[in-house]
């Protein structure tokens, strides 16, 4: 029996998570600072469209329909190699922190 999982497309009140972090970036890559806030808005709504995509896509091919696991993120992101070995580095970097702390 296959499970289904309903996805909705609802529109949630934007909250400038990311706005100042976008700025500082933009800044990084040769825009003006501080950049057009529009701006901002455009490029942190595409990130937010995409986080969004790469999470429904992930609960998707969840063995768990309730839960997504680390590895549906991997599996999604498996023909990016750019960002599945971001992942791979920072699960390992996760690690190692969680060891220095037991250290001390």
């Amino acid at each position: 029996m296959e499970s289904q999982i309903e996805v909705t497309n609802k529109q949630f009140p934007r909250h400038k998570l990311f706005s100042r972090e976008l700025a500082m970036l933009m800044y990084g890559f040769g825009d003006e600072m501080p950049p057009l806030p529009e701006s901002v808005d455009v490029l942190e709504d595409i990130l937010i469209d995409y986080i969004n995509d790469i999470c429904i896509q992930a609960a998707k091919v969840s063995s768990k329909p309730s839960k997504i696991s680390v590895e549906d993120f991997k599996f999604v992101l498996r023909k990016d190699p750019k960002k599945l070995a971001r992942i791979v580095e920072l699960l390992a970097m996760n690690k190692e922190i969680e060891i220095a702390r037991t250290l001390f």
